[in-house]
């Protein structure tokens, strides 16, 4: 018989060690290796970086089984977090959740970043830094509130008792809420699924414009400035692709939550899911972005004593000035 706890904690491991490992990266990256003309925008990919970096960090302390059962709502910590007890494992939970929607918040901010530089000049690192924290107040909000949510584990155990006697759960720390009908609850559970519908219907039309401005012959513009905003936004359009994993995410806690099916496949599959948010979206930037991918490339040789091929012998005049001829 398939022991899901090994399989799941074991995967969780590897994921979010090396989605610890391409944050960190890509924090080096965006702080040094980043051109002239987005380096307001590093201060985004900064944020970017330390968010997810600290998801996958949490999400490996926790490693989280999340059972739903009526109005009840537990889980079972299978991380470090269980060698220091129920209460450490809730609020390192707590912790994650709210990385990974300050994560979507943030990605809306990129756009409407990427397009609002192509009309006005671009904000300054400190007013950007402002609009971060603007943005990451629901995000704080819900890590505060969350914390009330947490009920007595030995209910918690009580209830999972009579709704799932098959499941052993002896010598495992278990967390949860009873009655998810409670505004510290709820608020989290919408928080964390209600915004990506209309946060992805303005990415989408937040895209077209980007494209649309960046195809119009009166924004005069270098060519190689052109290629790195279209770079940038080849990246963004496939980090917002990668939230798709919310979408299994919240249909596997959906499909337990209103009693369809039940089974500890799914519910580990459920954090599963969202870790490979964290674990992917740095690869974004390491793909599109060139400055940071010849950086890689040029490194990895390096380490394996190899001379790399030049692919141009044209340097890169990057310049920020856009502007639209009347």
């Amino acid at each position: 018989m398939i022991d899901f706890a090994v399989v799941f904690s074991f995967a969780h491991a590897i994921i979010a060690i090396l989605g610890m490992v391409f944050n960190l990266l890509l924090a080096y990256l965006a702080i040094f290796q980043t051109p002239r003309v987005i380096k307001s925008y590093a201060t985004l990919i900064v944020n970017f970086a330390i968010t997810d970096f600290f998801a996958c960090m949490f999400d490996f302390f926790v490693q989280q089984r999340l059972i739903p059962s009526g109005l009840t709502l537990a889980y079972v910590s299978n991380g470090f977090c269980s060698h220091f007890g129920p209460t450490t494992c809730y609020v390192a939970y707590s912790l994650m959740l709210h990385f990974l929607s300050h994560s979507l918040w943030s990605l809306l901010l990129s756009f409407s970043y990427r397009c609002y530089i192509l009309y006005k000049p671009a904000p300054t690192r400190h007013v950007l830094i402002f609009i971060l924290i603007l943005i990451y107040i629901p995000s704080l909000f819900q890590w505060v509130s969350f914390l009330w949510a947490q009920d007595d584990p030995e209910e918690i155990r009580e209830v999972l008792r009579e709704a799932f006697p098959s499941y052993n759960l002896t010598g495992h720390t278990v967390t949860g809420t009873k009655n998810i009908i409670c505004f510290s609850a709820l608020f989290t559970i919408l928080h964390m699924t209600l915004p990506i519908t209309p946060v992805y219907i303005c990415i989408l039309i937040l895209r077209r414009k980007i494209i649309s401005r960046l195809s119009y012959q009166g924004v005069n513009i270098t060519k190689d400035t052109k290629n790195l905003h279209s770079q940038l936004l080849m990246a963004l359009t496939y980090q917002a692709a990668i939230p798709g994993f919310y979408l299994f995410s919240v249909a596997s806690y959906a499909i337990g939550q209103f009693g369809i099916y039940n089974h500890p496949a799914l519910e580990y599959f459920t954090f599963s899911s969202f870790l490979f948010i964290p674990f992917l979206s740095p690869l974004a930037s390491f793909i599109f972005v060139t400055p940071y991918r010849r950086f890689i490339k040029h490194s990895f040789f390096k380490l394996a004593h190899v001379e790399p091929a030049e692919t141009s012998s044209t340097p890169h005049n990057y310049t920020s000035h856009i502007h639209v001829i009347g």
